[in-house]
């Protein structure tokens, strides 16, 4: 279930009568407090909405192959907008990578080369960046709480008709989503959010349903020698076919030859002698 971000008027006056609601029944039921503290926890309503990211071909390949080629985690930025009126739909059209320092298990951005890499990007770019992501290389894509606070901040900087999309990817193409739109007062988390692609020149989807239609694994199987005498499973006689003319330790029958006038003992000197 989706959730709401911020709070409305609406939810500020619900959440005062049931937090006046629950702690008339406490006094009701204990008057005494024995620790001087009042536990009181209000669950938010949620949002029956699900939403659709869809990234240009572009943009897709940009993202796997800095999440494929990096040791490290490494961070991008994306150029999103909204989709159609009426939609919980989400473009990405193109994937920037900003100046930063990386391990194996962090990314520091680097803050006077961020800042100035930001000045330099013309307007219409600037105003579309409105997506983070970042690898955790061979790890889970669990936020942590570096992660968050990181969240935290740019949040802290969108206006009230703005929306955020955040997303952690590893190498075992793993993912963890988030979309804050604050235009519409929602949060999408993981199972909110499916992922697609948009019909551009370049047509991945095509490309990936249809490669396995060309490219095919080659199956190897194991022919058990027949000898003179030998029988089915069942018990049954087999027939002549063309499982007779296998090879049978570097021998191969001509079709004039048959298994029972083949000289065996010819056979087996020539394998000693070999």
């Amino acid at each position: 279930m989706s959730k709401i971000i911020k709070m409305t008027q609406d939810y500020i006056e619900k959440c005062k009568q049931d937090f006046c609601d629950a702690l008339n029944k406490e006094l009701e039921e204990n008057k005494k407090v024995a620790d001087g503290k009042i536990t009181f926890t209000h669950m938010l309503p949620t949002v029956e909405e699900k939403a659709n990211i869809y990234f240009s071909s572009v943009a897709w390949l940009k993202m796997k192959l800095l999440v494929s080629e990096f040791s490290s985690e490494v961070a991008w930025h994306g150029l999103a907008e909204r989709g159609g009126e009426g939609t919980n739909d989400y473009y990405i059209t193109d994937i920037l990578v900003y100046p930063q320092e990386v391990t194996g298990a962090t990314v520091n951005t680097d803050q006077e080369g961020y800042e100035k890499w930001l000045m330099e990007l013309d307007d219409e770019v600037f105003n579309s960046v409105r997506m983070q992501g970042h690898s955790h290389v061979n790890m889970g894509t669990t936020p942590s709480t570096v992660d968050i606070s990181h969240q935290e901040r740019i949040l802290e900087q969108l206006d009230d008709d703005m929306f955020y999309i955040f997303l952690i990817w590893n190498k075992k193409d793993e993912h963890t989503a988030k979309i804050y739109d604050m235009q519409k007062n929602i949060l999408f988390e993981d199972k909110d959010i499916e992922i697609g692609f948009l019909e551009d020149d370049i047509d991945i989807c095509s490309f990936i349903e249809n490669y396995e239609t060309v490219v095919t694994t080659k199956k190897y199987t194991y022919q058990t020698p027949t000898y003179k005498g030998s029988e089915d499973k069942k018990g049954k006689d087999k027939k002549e076919d063309k499982k007779d003319e296998e090879v049978v330790y570097g021998h191969k029958p001509s079709k004039k030859d048959s298994w029972e006038d083949y000289d065996w003992d010819k056979y087996k000197n020539w394998v000693y002698d070999y």
